[in-house]
């Protein structure tokens, strides 16, 4: 990127005769198109102005999970299963979801607008979840806190399930591992979290944005919902 002048999330340019198309066989990666530079000179950037100045259609992907815990525990994965995952997707620079869904255990009430998957086992119910999250194939993962809780929990309680090739969340063909770090600065002080390698997706954690840009009295869901959202 820097020998030819590419700056971060611009478009690019390969000239006709360049590349080379893989074939499905071929391909290293899950990402949809897949194809050799003949060389890295070829990958020319085009300048941001016009149509070229705006992001591309990333698909952005929202989820939130649900577990079962005696009433005033907090769940751990190796002892309380997850029972929903509700997930909403939709193209950047679009105002309407095209995607919006609810992975349950067992059953659930209807939800409006949103279309209910039921399975009768948890593992079953994570691994329906995990192909779908890699068949939205999506540039972009937030949510509120899934950095620090909820993809931690999944990968920790498929784990503890013992689901075979569970954690392959990103572009490339590896498994997503769990590492914790402690992270420093003025605004947050020092803080544990964690890190989830998750490779050609950018993880967006709304709960961090919050935290880092604005005081509140509370940073639970529903108080920063009812803060922002009046609601």
């Amino acid at each position: 990127m820097v020998d030819n002048d590419i700056g971060g999330m611009t478009w690019v340019k390969i000239a006709k005769g360049n590349w080379l198309m893989r074939s499905e066989k071929k391909k290293e990666t899950r990402c949809q198109i897949e194809f050799d530079v003949m060389n890295y000179n070829h990958v020319v950037p085009l300048p941001c102005e016009g149509k070229y100045s705006k992001l591309a259609p990333l698909r952005i992907l929202s989820f939130d999970i649900e577990c079962s815990a005696d009433k005033g525990r907090f769940p751990q994965p190796k002892t309380d299963p997850v029972i929903q995952i509700a997930n909403i997707v939709k193209i950047y620079g679009e105002s309407e979801v095209f995607v919006r869904n609810v992975f349950t255990l067992d059953d659930c009430a209807p939800i409006v607008g949103s279309k209910v998957f039921s399975y009768k086992s948890e593992e079953d119910m994570l691994s329906r979840w995990r192909d779908f999250v890699q068949q939205v194939d999506p540039d972009v993962i937030t949510g509120f806190n899934f950095v620090n809780f909820d993809f931690p929990y999944i990968i920790e309680r498929a784990d503890f399930l013992k689901i075979k090739n569970f954690p392959s969340f990103s572009r490339i063909f590896n498994y997503s591992r769990i590492k914790q770090t402690t992270l420093s600065s003025k605004a947050l002080g020092i803080r544990d979290s964690k890190e989830i390698n998750i490779e050609g997706r950018i993880q967006f954690d709304m709960l961090q944005v919050i935290l880092r840009e604005h005081k509140l009295r509370s940073y639970s869901l529903n108080s920063v919902s009812a803060h922002f959202l009046k609601e």
